[in-house]
C-alpha cells in the first residue's frame, strides 16, 4: 500500500493511493494522519480492505508529511559504505545514533526556507523506517514486525554549524527544514521487502548530486529497528531516517550547498520523492 496525509483546509486526512480507471486516486481512509491509522491496531488491515471512498485528485493533493507529530525522529549517522570510504572513517560495531524534532518536518512538496545563520545547507535523501507498532528491546523477528513501511526524507543539514562543535547533529535540527514523504509504503511493494534494495538519488536544478542503493547500507533496517529499541520504547508513527550516501557538499564544496532559488529532488525508487524549492529566510 501507499498510504499518506494530505491537507484539506484547515484539516487532514490519511488517505491510500489505488489506480481506477487508469487513473490515480487517494481515498480517504478515515484517519487524521498516517499515525492515526498505525495507532490503531487494526488500521493497516482496515486500509488494505478500502478500494473505493472519497476520493482526491493524486495530481493536486496537498501532500503533509506522512506523520504530522512523531513521537520520535531518531537518524542513522555515516552507514553506507560508500560514505565510510569517502570520509576515510573505520566501520562501526553499533549504528551511531542521533536525533531530529517533529518541528523540523515539512511535506514534501512545501519550500524549504533557510535558516538566515546558515551557510552551508546540504540535502541528502534517506531512506526512512516508519514503525507500526510498539516494540522494546526487539529480536529480529520482533524488529521485521514493528516496521510498517518506508518512506523518503531529506535530511538537510547546515555543515557550517555541524563542524562548529563536536556536537554535528545541531546542524540537522533547523525547524521546518527536512522534507518528509510523500508516501508510506508498506514492504511488500518493494523489491528485497524489510530489506528494500532500491536507488536513491538526489538532484538539484535536475543536476544529479547524490546517488546510492540501499543495498550499500551497512546496518539494514531490521537490525537499525533492533538497535534503537534497546535505548527506548518504539511507538507507531515514529521513524528512523537510516543514513545516506555521500552528500552534495562533501562531494561538490561550496558548489553543492543549496542556494535560494533552486529546485531540490530526493527520490528513492518505488517510494517517491520529495520536491521542494529553496527560498530565502
Amino acid at each position: 500500500m501507499y498510504l499518506a496525509t494530505i491537507r484539506l483546509g484547515n484539516t487532514t486526512r490519511a488517505v491510500k493511493r489505488i489506480e481506477k480507471d487508469g487513473q490515480s486516486q487517494l481515498v480517504d481512509l478515515g484517519y487524521a494522519d498516517v499515525r492515526a491509522l498505525l495507532d490503531d491496531p487494526d488500521g493497516l488491515a482496515k486500509a488494505a480492505a478500502v478500494t473505493d471512498g472519497t476520493a482526491y485528485a493524486t495530481d493536486t493533493a496537498d501532500f503533509a508529511p506522512p506523520i504530522l507529530d512523531p513521537e520520535k525522529v531518531v537518524c542513522v549517522a555515516h552507514n553506507y559504505g560508500e560514505h565510510f570510504k569517502f570520509l576515510g572513517l573505520s566501520v562501526p560495531e553499533h549504528p551511531r545514533l542521533s536525533t531530529k524534532f517533529s518541528s523540523s518536518l515539512i511535506g514534501p512538496n512545501d519550500p524549504i526556507v533557510t535558516p538566515a545563520d546558515a551557510h552551508a545547507l546540504d540535502a541528502a535523501v534517506e531512506l526512512t523506517i516508519v514503525i507500526g507498532k510498539s516494540v522494546r528491546h526487539a529480536d529480529d523477528a520482533e524488529a521485521a514486525a514493528a516496521i510498517a513501511g518506508f518512506t523518503v526524507m531529506n535530511d538537510v543539514a547546515d555543515r557550517s554549524v555541524a563542524f562548529e562543535t563536536d556536537e554535528w547533529a545541531l546542524g540537522d535540527v533547523w525547524d521546518r527544514s527536512t522534507p518528509m514523504g510523500p508516501y508510506v509504503v508498506t514492504p511488500d511493494e518493494l523489491p528485497g521487502g524489510l530489506k528494500p534494495q532500491v536507488n536513491l538519488s538526489t538532484t538539484i536544478d535536475d543536476t544529479e548530486r547524490q546517488s546510492g542503493h540501499s543495498t550499500d547500507l551497512h546496518f539494514d533496517p531490521v537490525h537499525v529497528v533492533r538497535r534503537v529499541s534497546r535505548f527506548m520504547q518504539l511507538s507507531p508513527g515514529d521513524v528512523i531516517a537510516t543514513g545516506s550516501p555521500v552528500t552534495p557538499g562533501h562531494r561538490h564544496g561550496a558548489d553543492g550547498h543549496l542556494k535560494a532559488g533552486q529546485v531540490v529532488v530526493a527520490a528513492i525508487e518505488g517510494i517517491g520523492e520529495c520536491r521542494n524549492t529553496v527560498v530565502a529566510s
